[in-house]
C-alpha cells in the first residue's frame, strides 16, 4: 500500500524533538499536554531571540524568483535579465500535516499551498510563476492554473503572482479583482493593500475602467472605445462584464457586446 508522505513529518519537528527530550532526558513525566505547552513556549523564545531562523526552517525551500522590482517586460526581454531574489520558502509546515488530519481534499489543500507560497515569496521581495509552483509542488501547470482560478473564485484577495503583478500575459484576473473591489466602494490604498498592486497601478486601472464606462454610456461599442483608448479588446470586453454588471441601465439591446 502507498504510505501517506506526510504521515511521520511531525516526528521530525523542533518541537517534538523538545518533548522527546523532556521525556527521556529529563524524566518530566506526567500530562503530555503540559509537555507540549512548555515546548511550544521554549519555541517562541526560540524564534524571538533567534529571528533570522524563521525563515530558514526544517521544510523550507531554498529558491531563486524574479524580484518584485522588476517592471513590466519588454519587447523581447531575456528571462535571465530580470533581478532576481534568493528566498525561502514554507514548503512543507506543521499545518500541512494538521490538514491532511482533519482529511483536507487535495484540492483544497494545493489551494492553500498556492497561497501560502505566493504570498511569502511576495513577502521576500519576490514573485513566482504558474511554472514555478508547478515544479515545487509537483503537479502541471494546468493544474496549478485551475487552482488559482478556484482560489480567485472562493477569496476576495488576489494571488500575488509574476504575470498579474507585471500585467503580463492575457490574463486579466488582477484588473477584475481591482474593479469588482472598486464597485464595492472599498477604498483604492485598501484595494492595493488586498491586491498587492501599488496604488499607482490601482488608479491607472480605476482611471481606464471609469473612462470605459463613460464610452459605453455614450453608446460606443467594443471596436470604437478600442480605437479612442488604446486598449486591447480583451480588456474592454472584461471591463464591458463588469459593467454590464454594477451599471446595466447602460446597455440596450443594440449596443455591441
Amino acid at each position: 500500500m502507498r504510505q501517506d508522505p506526510f504521515a511521520n513529518l511531525d516526528k521530525k519537528t523542533f518541537r517534538q524533538a523538545i518533548i522527546e527530550l523532556l521525556e527521556s532526558e529529563y524524566k518530566l513525566l506526567g500530562s503530555h499536554k503540559i509537555l507540549e505547552l512548555i515546548a511550544d513556549d521554549i519555541v517562541e523564545l526560540e524564534y524571538k531571540y533567534h529571528p533570522r531562523k524563521k525563515t530558514n526552517q526544517f521544510g523550507s525551500l531554498s529558491w531563486v524568483a524574479t524580484s518584485d522590482q522588476n517592471k513590466k517586460p519588454k519587447l523581447g526581454q531575456k528571462r535571465e535579465e530580470y533581478k532576481q531574489e534568493v528566498i525561502e520558502l514554507p514548503y512543507v509546515i506543521e499545518e500541512d500535516i494538521e490538514l491532511k488530519r482533519q482529511n483536507v481534499s487535495k484540492t483544497e489543500h494545493d489551494m492553500i499551498r498556492i497561497a501560502r507560497l505566493t504570498k511569502a515569496a511576495k513577502k521576500q521581495g519576490a514573485m513566482l510563476t504558474v511554472e514555478e509552483l508547478a515544479a515545487i509542488m509537483n503537479r502541471s501547470a494546468a493544474t496549478i492554473s485551475k487552482r488559482v482560478g478556484e482560489y480567485h473564485e472562493t477569496h476576495d484577495d488576489v494571488l500575488p503572482l509574476k504575470g498579474y503583478i507585471l500585467d503580463m500575459g492575457r490574463g486579466t484576473t488582477h484588473k477584475k479583482a481591482i474593479i469588482e473591489l472598486y464597485e464595492q466602494k472599498v477604498q483604492p490604498p485598501d484595494i492595493a493593500r488586498k491586491t498587492d498592486h501599488s496604488l499607482n497601478a490601482v488608479d491607472r486601472y480605476i482611471k481606464d475602467y471609469e473612462r470605459v464606462k463613460f464610452l459605453i454610456r455614450r453608446g460606443m461599442s467594443t471596436t470604437q472605445i478600442k480605437h479612442m483608448t488604446g486598449r486591447g479588446a480583451s480588456v474592454i470586453k472584461q471591463y464591458r462584464k463588469l459593467i454590464e454588471k454594477y451599471h446595466p441601465e447602460y446597455f440596450d439591446s443594440d449596443n455591441d457586446k
